[in-house]
């Protein structure tokens, strides 16, 4: 049996919900170098994930603020469920933001918590965790400051295998001010599932 990979394109301000098996991967790029988004999965504990991270990196109950290629993402109960495979772009994959949500916006548009809620079906109270990617960001003794300009190629993508049967979505950021973002696409492609012979 061959490989057969699954493509979406996700537009500007929408969200996309996809079911993924132990094994398979997500790989999500920016094709134009314009669009960065958040990503999320029911149960991604945010807190429990900057932990366990922390103690991996340096031995002690620290927190990071992004995740980096052989880092795993966790859930609420501290079980690895995606293993973030690369990270080829400028800004980072945050793992500080819980992602905006209508009440941010003048115009009151539904920010990535709302578009992913409603991608998995799942009240926005829901979410326990989402990861931005493509921000940047810094930090001192008073404060984290994220969202900082960005230079984005056409290509970058980030990468994520599923440690077993997971259900994941995928938005395309709604805002317009992040400096080094336009309004975009993303693709979603999920490969690693055996073509039907």
């Amino acid at each position: 049996m061959s490989e057969q990979a699954q493509e979406i394109r996700i537009a500007h301000g929408t969200a996309v919900s996809l079911e993924l098996d132990r094994g398979e991967t997500i790989t999500i790029t920016t094709p134009d170098g314009s669009q960065g988004g958040d990503f999320s999965f029911p149960g991604f504990d945010q807190a429990i994930t900057r932990n366990k991270l922390g103690w991996k990196r340096f031995g002690r109950p620290w927190l990071v603020f992004a995740a980096e290629p052989g880092d795993s993402l966790f859930d609420g109960d501290g079980a690895p469920v995606l293993e973030m495979v690369a990270y080829e772009a400028d800004g980072a994959a945050d793992i500080m933001y819980p992602g905006c949500w209508d009440e941010v916006y003048a115009d009151r548009r539904p920010g990535c918590r709302d578009l992913i809620s409603s991608a998995l079906g799942i009240d926005r109270s829901g979410i326990t965790g989402m990861l931005s990617f493509f921000i940047s960001s810094t930090a001192d003794d008073k404060v984290y400051r994220g969202l900082g300009p960005v230079d984005l190629a056409s290509g970058d993508h980030l990468k994520f295998r599923a440690l077993r049967d997971v259900e994941v979505a995928v938005s395309a950021c709604p805002d317009t001010g992040i400096p080094g973002w336009q309004a975009g696409d993303l693709v979603a492609t999920v490969a690693g599932r055996a073509a039907a012979s």
